[in-house]
């Protein structure tokens, strides 16, 4: 799968373990910054991993930043982007068994590496549930599709 990943300055020390977990798995990764531990502003990081999402150059994005809130704001705003702040293994599987979520956001704030690592790789290998999920899925396609007519 292609995962493109990106983190602010709030998830940079995550983004090497995950981009390791991420490759140790076979996924080829897509790393979008940012590059340091710098202050910088995550609506750029975020825009980059769901324009990759939205236009099919990636399966796949994950984002981290310090909550999680703001890159999964920027995430939504991309066509045919799904993303899903989650905090717990539960939480990352729902949202690719219901939502098939094709975006995942990180809060990094209180998060250890090894939760970090657990939630992407119960995200990355959770499939969607397909069944009356889809349909509601389909409905969100359609929203999105009326709002970019409008």
């Amino acid at each position: 799968m292609r995962i493109a990943v990106g983190t602010d300055h709030g998830g940079f020390r995550l983004k090497p373990l995950l981009i390791k977990a991420l490759r140790s798995a076979g996924h080829r990764v897509m790393d979008a910054g940012t590059f340091s531990p710098q202050p910088c502003d995550y609506p750029a990081i975020g825009a980059k991993v769901a324009r990759a999402v939205s236009r099919g150059t990636a399966d796949r994005g994950l984002l981290v930043c310090k909550s999680g809130g703001g890159m999964a704001i920027v995430a939504n705003k991309f066509p045919r982007v799904r993303a899903v702040a989650a905090h717990t293994l539960r939480l990352a599987r729902h949202a690719r068994e219901h939502n098939d979520a094709n975006v995942l956001v990180l809060g990094a704030e209180g998060l250890t590496p090894e939760r970090a690592r657990g939630i992407l790789k119960a995200w990355v290998e959770t499939p969607f549930a397909g069944g009356r999920h889809e349909r509601r899925v389909r409905q969100i396609a359609a929203i999105e599709k009326r709002l970019s007519d409008a």
